[in-house]
Parts: structure tokens; sequence; C-alpha cells
């Protein structure tokens, strides 16, 4: 069935359930039920996600004490268990992301973001040390896309400052990041439980389905081309072949666990001063340098890139290997992190670039900034020639 087909009558069937679920909640007798919401809830379902694991523990009571709206909805939960619960030491300080509005689920589902912040805690996570909340519990309706997730609330439990995409990071913040992605990546490594989730290629596939993503680049580039260096002004074509050829290169390589949207605005600091990261909707697999190019550059303003960035990659391939990877030379690497520069660019030129229909997931200040950062990357990098382009 042709792509855009299976989307609408999709839409179909999401806009059917939305409307549904406002008449009639989802009923939570069980694990596997989907809550609509962080707030909808109730004692029981909350003794069967959070203490199955506690004979004799169970939810007495629960609230919401915050929360926020955006691409899904965020609701801080609160949680009092009974002397059981108590002395097992369970989780307290929770927090919920979930889907309740149909354009969240739309955006979601078409790009296949619904499941993978429950992949990433409950299959991938217990396996990586690294700095990144834990997780409890996720589900996903797959007929209607409704989704939750419930998480460690880490800037109550951890102290943690979310970062502006806009602030500087110092070059130790910088490598604290990357040893997190070497974490990540030497964990799960060419595992066979990376097949299950999407490649590069179908993450930009499953996005032009939905939205006319070059198209939406091109507009992209007009609106920050006070930012952009001017020879890349006028250069959407060549820009949205780079990014084609560069993210069929990275599917091609050995894949390992992406995080999948790692820029800058992804991480935190956490009350000890480490570096952590978040937001694990878009989990993918493929080739290692998807996550650190998007990382350095969307974290880095030039001056900095251009002073740090080849100690960062050597870096960040001393904790891949420390972390039982084969990591590549850097002669290797430095080529393939070049070559990688096309998607965190078109990412944010993309989001900048949103047409009245779509919504708004950053602010133009800090889309600009970006924009700045990753722009210069490409040319001063040389990613045209890198890719043969």
């Amino acid at each position: 069935m042709n792509k855009k087909l299976q989307i609408a009558l999709r839409a179909a069937t999401v806009g059917t359930a939305v409307l549904t679920e406002k008449a009639r909640p989802p009923a939570l007798r069980t694990a596997h039920d989907v809550p609509l919401n962080g707030v909808d809830l109730n004692v029981d379902w909350l003794t069967i996600v959070l203490c199955k694991d506690v004979p004799g523990a169970e939810v007495v009571s629960w609230s919401n004490p915050g929360g926020s709206s955006g691409t899904s909805e965020r609701a801080a939960l609160r949680v009092e268990y009974n002397a059981a619960g108590q002395a097992a030491g369970l989780p307290t300080q929770l927090y919920t992301k979930s889907t309740p509005a149909f354009r969240q689920r739309m955006i979601l589902g078409a790009a296949d973001g619904l499941h993978g912040e429950t992949r990433f805690f409950m299959d991938f996570r217990p396996s990586v040390t690294m700095e990144a909340a834990s997780g409890y519990w996720g589900g996903v309706d797959d007929r209607s896309w409704r989704s939750m997730v419930i998480m460690e609330d880490i800037a109550a439990t951890r102290g943690a400052r979310f970062v502006d995409a806009t602030e500087p990071l110092t070059r130790v913040q910088v490598e604290d990041v990357l040893s997190n992605l070497a974490a990540l990546h030497g964990a799960w490594w060419d595992a066979p439980e990376l097949q299950e989730l999407r490649d590069l290629t179908q993450h930009i596939d499953n996005i032009a389905t939905l939205i006319n993503f070059n198209g939406r680049c091109k507009v992209g580039i007009e609106r920050a081309k006070d930012v952009m260096p001017t020879s890349l002004v006028g250069q959407a074509d060549r820009l949205a072949e780079g990014t084609l050829r560069s993210l069929q290169m990275l599917t091609r390589r050995t894949p390992t666990l992406l995080h999948g949207d790692c820029h800058v605005g992804q991480t935190y600091i956490a009350g000890d001063g480490r570096m952590g990261l978040t937001d694990w909707q878009l989990l993918m697999r493929g080739g290692w340098s998807f996550d650190v190019a998007y990382f350095v550059a969307t974290a880095c303003e030039p001056a900095d890139r251009r002073a740090w960035e080849g100690d960062l990659l050597r870096h960040y391939l001393d904790r891949l290997a420390a972390a039982g990877a084969p990591a590549p030379t850097f002669d290797e690497a430095w080529l393939t992190y070049r070559q990688s520069m096309f998607y965190p660019n078109a990412a944010w030129t993309f989001t900048i670039g949103r047409a009245a229909y779509q919504p708004v997931m950053q602010s133009v200040a800090t889309c600009k900034a970006i924009v700045h950062r990753t722009s210069h990357a490409i040319i001063e990098l040389d990613s045209f020639e890198a890719l043969g382009i």
C-alpha cells in the first residue's frame, strides 16, 4: 500500500480513537493497558506496574505536582507505598511522557518514535553504565498510537538542570557526553537486538512520508540564511543530496544503538556536575558517527569545535574501545565524522522551516544557533568533498 495512503488511513483510525477516549477513557486493569496520560491513573494500576517485583508492596496514593506539553505530554508523578514498598526502596519521584493528543500521536507515530523510550528503558538501558534516567514502565497501544512511559524524575532525584541549546558547553562537558555515547555504543555494538529497530534511511523515509522534509529544509535555509555561510545559501538541493548520501553511508556501517536525536538540547547537568542524555524517543540503529557528529556540531561554537574536535574524537574512540567495541582508527573515524555533518544541519533547517500545520518544536533563537554551528561545520570540514559531492 502507498505510504501516504497508509498515513491517511492511520490518521482516521487515530482520530476516531482520540474522540472515543474523550468520552470513554481507557480502562487500566493490567500492565498491558496504556493510560491516556500521566494524570488519569489509579492506585491499582500503579501497583501492578511499579510493585510487580516486590511481594506485598502496594501503591497507596499518588499526585501530580506539575507538567508541560509539547511533542508529548509530560507530568511529574509522586507515589507513596505501603510499608513493604517503602522497605524495598521503590521509586517515589517519577515522571511520565504520554501522547493523549491527535497531533502528538501522528507526529511520533509516523516518525516511528512511539516505542523508542519504552525500548530504551525496558530493554537497553539496564545494560549501559551511563548518566541517564532509569525507566520503570512503558507501553504503546499500536492501534490508537496511545503511549506512555514512566521514568525517573531526574530533576528531583539527581538535581538535573536541562541545557539550553544556545548556551556554550565547556570542553570537559562535551567530553563527558561523548563518554556517555561511547558507553552506549560499546554496550550494544553490532548486537542482534538492533535488528528490531529502524535504521537511519528508514527514519528519514518515515518523516518524508508525513511531511515534505526537503521542502521544509529549503524554507529553513531561507529563514536562517543570515547565520549560515553564504556559500550554502541557495544550495538546498546539494545539501539534500549530502543528507541522503550520508544517511545511506551510515546505514551500511557496523550498527550500534543510536540515541537518534542527539543534539545539545537533549543533555542535562546533574547536581554533581556530570553530563547526561535524555529524550530517547528516536532510538535507532546505524553508524556511531551519526550521534557523535550530531552532538559535537550542535554543542560547539565553530571556534571551539575547530580547536577541540580532533581531541574530542580521540577521546570518544578511547572510551569506545574501553567499552569493548572495535574502535576504528583515527583516520577512518575522522573521514566518517566529516561525512556525518549533513543531517545535523538538515534536522534544524527542517525545524525552523516548519509549515503552519507543524508544531513549534523549538524557538527561532535555538534553531538559528544550531543552524549556525552545523552549517559552518559542513564548510569547515569540507563535508561535500568527504562524500564526493
